[in-house]
């Protein structure tokens, strides 16, 4: 018998004001597992239906939220002051308004920009009783930005922060499925800006994940596929390599940048589902 999905959807003000839009998924009976679900860059919690009813159906409540300046939450798109500020928002809502009891075990899944948002929560936030997943995380580019984007980001950073660019995401290269690029394509939530201030913020912080990290003392999962051209692989088993024993790295032969959408996302959603449980159950 499937597992009924109850979807609910709220409006709720993060730390400065901005008004956010979030999403939860969960089942009629009380699940004994649950996770705090970040989304990519230019996208929305919305796109992660499909994964978050599968949770669902084997036992994990799913909650998520637009990020700022993406989806349905406020703010000009593509764009944040600071880069921490979307960090903040990942504590603000599990704190305030998720409905997660933090003092009870649950998982944070983060995808690509999120995979990165995911981690650096962990490290600032530390608690005892949470397993991280990474999904194809954004530490480092699977491509060099062009040079002269660079220089002119450098340029305009100190002028016109807030000015846009496009992300650089080639949409042909999330996912082999031509349905999922068709719906991409067509989705009026889904944006390619990303503004020179809140650009080079992450990518120094992609640099600095990598450069400063240690061995973790919570459960992580590291998941990317090796034929992805958006973020890197190698920086994936890199941060992996340095976050010690409490680390798990699988890397998806032949997946391209979005797991989650691929021909064979009910094997990527088994893997972290079965890893969740078994490292949450004894928290």
């Amino acid at each position: 018998m499937q597992t009924p999905v109850i979807k609910r959807i709220t409006d709720w003000t993060s730390f400065d004001g901005t008004r956010m839009h979030g999403v939860h998924w969960t089942s009629a009976v009380k699940s004994t597992y649950v996770i705090c679900l970040i989304h990519g860059l230019g996208e929305h919690s919305g796109r992660y239906s499909a994964l978050a009813h599968y949770y669902v159906s084997r036992g994990i409540d799913v909650h998520s939220f637009d990020l700022r300046g993406h989806g349905l939450s406020q703010g000009r798109r593509g764009h944040s002051d600071h880069s921490d500020d979307l960090i903040k928002d990942v504590d603000h809502f599990l704190r305030y308004e998720s409905g997660i009891n933090t003092q009870q075990p649950y998982g944070v899944y983060g995808h690509s920009l999120g995979g990165m948002i995911a981690l650096s929560y962990a490290l600032s936030y530390p608690e005892v009783n949470r397993a991280v997943v990474l999904s194809s995380a954004f530490l480092k580019p699977a491509f060099e930005p062009p040079k002269w984007k660079l220089i002119l980001a450098a340029y305009l950073q100190t002028l016109w922060p807030t000015v846009l660019l496009s992300n650089e995401v080639p949409v042909a290269a999330l996912s082999k499925d031509p349905q999922v690029l068709k719906e991409y394509t067509a989705d009026p939530l889904v944006h390619n800006s990303l503004s020179v201030g809140l650009g080079l913020q992450l990518l120094k912080q992609g640099r600095y994940l990598l450069d400063t990290m240690q061995t973790v003392d919570f459960p992580l999962l590291v998941m990317h596929g090796d034929a992805d051209r958006i973020t890197c692989h190698h920086a994936s088993e890199l941060l992996a390599a340095k976050a010690g024993k409490r680390c798990e790295l699988v890397i998806w032969p032949g997946l391209f940048h979005e797991l989650q959408h691929e021909m064979e996302k009910e094997a990527v959603f088994d893997c972290s589902i079965d890893w969740l449980k078994e490292v949450l159950r004894p928290l």
